[in-house]
């Protein structure tokens, strides 16, 4: 692929995220059907502002400040400081994040929307930086989405999107695509079974209404503080899990890509056609194809009407201010010189390798990293383990673990001294100062698992800091490690809500409050 070639690849999915973005924003979380054929808000040349498309941006600032490798806690900070949204799993991670977690806990601590859409919804980024190389897509989309989804099912959504739109950069075969996909997420997860149940009732004959039925039957989330049509209200289509959004939209997605047949329009209307999360879903297509087809693939009737540039709601516009990309050509171009850093950088390069785009079997070990916050420093690795919820609670001891690999590829073996620092009122279990064996990582002995109990008496305070500091015996690499701790301490159970419709059928329901 030419440079030209690739440049209008990128620049047709960003142009697709705008306009699939666009088509879907003054439908997004209706839960009703639509039956729209083209835009309908008010056309003024510019593109509707969508979360969608600036989280992409804010990451891409990230790394034009710290490089391509970035992490997790990288991702977490930019996220936290110029991502302004606090709604759902994005509030759920900046209070997190706040409080001095780390991801995955950020995505996972009293979050009950870590199986919503805030992440698969941002994945064309990895994409477009590793195109032909799904796995390493995947990866970076497994750090991102695990800031605010932590252990839950919108990890596997964008690690899914993520590795199909890399390998579309090459692959226009719909079908193969989405099998390159699922390779990537374990079996048994409820979004693996959405997308499977998508590609049964296409290929059972099932129409558009009989699927959306389906869908409403078997995956819907919780929406009722949004509007929702007289017809779903009757057939009790409001009463799904709170925060329960990502399979539903996820199988439209798939469900909308083989109904259309190859063709956009009936494609990317079909998304929206469903209700739901319209924005996302259309705008998820969108950039599909215009990553297959390039920019030239869109006709102008698409284009014109929203126009070139870039609007967004969701980046903090004061710090923010002259870095975020004015036009879709421009945020192009940046993504490409970090796509050209990253090469060099990863020393890859381009070949046609279609049969290595399915994931190998060791990538699903990535997962363990779902319950863990993984520190990395020279020789040594370490992983924090709340075992459960980082929740502590007077006169009950919460246990702890470090998972310590010694990573060194030259010394067989050494000793980590451990000494974890308490706080006034806890008790340490067994005791603060620990002496650890470790072999090289791949050796019998080079992973260990350090427990300890903590326990707090007397009042409770709100939050608890510890530190656990790592020595080598030798000290071979000069440095203390240092791995912070935070425990919190809660009260309160939580009530349910009670609904109250203020006005005819149809509207929105609000919560007595």
């Amino acid at each position: 692929m030419n440079k030209e070639e690739f440049r209008s690849k990128v620049y047709g999915c960003w142009m697709g995220k705008n306009i699939g973005g666009t088509l879907g924003m003054p439908m997004e979380w209706e839960r009703c059907k639509n039956d729209i054929t083209y835009y309908t808000h008010d056309l003024n040349g510019e593109p509707l502002p969508n979360d969608d498309l600036d989280i992409q941006i804010l990451w891409l600032l990230a790394m034009e400040d710290r490089g391509i490798h970035i992490d997790a806690k990288d991702l977490g900070e930019y996220f936290n400081e110029f991502m302004i949204f606090t709604h759902a799993e994005y509030g759920v991670a900046k209070t997190n994040l706040r409080s001095g977690f780390q991801p995955p806990v950020t995505g996972s601590f009293n979050n009950d929307f870590k199986d919503s859409c805030g992440s698969y919804i941002r994945s064309e980024i990895w994409a477009c930086l590793f195109p032909g190389y799904p796995e390493l897509a995947a990866k970076y989309a497994f750090e991102d989405a695990i800031v605010d989804h932590g252990d839950g099912e919108g990890v596997y959504a964008e690690i899914f999107i993520a590795a199909m739109e890399s390998a579309a950069f090459y692959c226009r075969d719909i079908r193969k695509l989405i099998e390159i996909g699922l390779s990537y997420i374990p079996e048994d997860c409820a979004v693996s079974r959405g997308i499977r149940k998508a590609i049964e009732t296409y290929e059972a004959g099932m129409n558009e209404e009989e699927t959306r039925e389906y869908i409403m039957q078997n995956f819907i989330g919780h929406l009722e503080w949004h509007y929702i049509s007289e017809e779903d209200e009757e057939k009790g289509y409001n009463n799904g899990k709170m925060g329960w959004d990502v399979p539903s939209n996820i199988m439209i997605i798939i469900y909308g890509l083989l109904f259309g047949e190859g063709n956009f329009e009936k494609s990317v209307l079909t998304a929206v056609h469903y209700g739901e999360d319209t924005d996302c879903t259309a705008g998820t297509i969108a950039s599909l194809f215009g990553i297959m087809y390039g920019i030239e693939f869109f006709e102008e009737k698409w284009i014109e009407p929203i126009g070139r540039k870039i609007v967004t709601c969701s980046i903090d516009p004061f710090r923010m201010a002259g870095r975020i990309p004015a036009t879709v050509e421009e945020l192009t171009d940046r993504v490409l010189a970090i796509r050209e850093t990253a090469w060099e950088e990863l020393a890859l390069t381009e070949e046609e390798r279609e049969e290595s785009y399915f994931a190998k079997p060791y990538f699903r070990n990535i997962y363990e990293e779902m319950k863990t916050i993984k520190y990395e420093f020279p020789y040594l690795n370490v992983r924090v383990d709340y075992c459960g919820d980082p929740v502590i609670t007077r006169d009950e001891p919460k246990k702890i673990k470090f998972i310590l690999s010694n990573t060194s590829k030259s010394v067989t073996s050494d000793r980590i001294n451990v000494y974890l620092y308490n706080r006034e009122g806890c008790t340490v279990l067994p005791q603060n100062e620990a002496s650890v064996f470790l072999t090289m990582a791949h050796m019998g002995a080079g992973i260990k698992e350090l427990e300890y109990e903590i326990c707090a008496e007397g009042p409770l305070k709100p939050v608890y800091r510890f530190a656990a500091e790592f020595t080598y015996e030798e000290n071979k690499n000069r440095r203390v490690m240092y791995v912070p701790v935070v425990l919190v301490s809660e009260t309160g159970t939580v009530r349910e809500v009670k609904w109250e419709k203020k006005g005819p059928r149809g509207t929105n329901n609000l919560p007595r409050i």
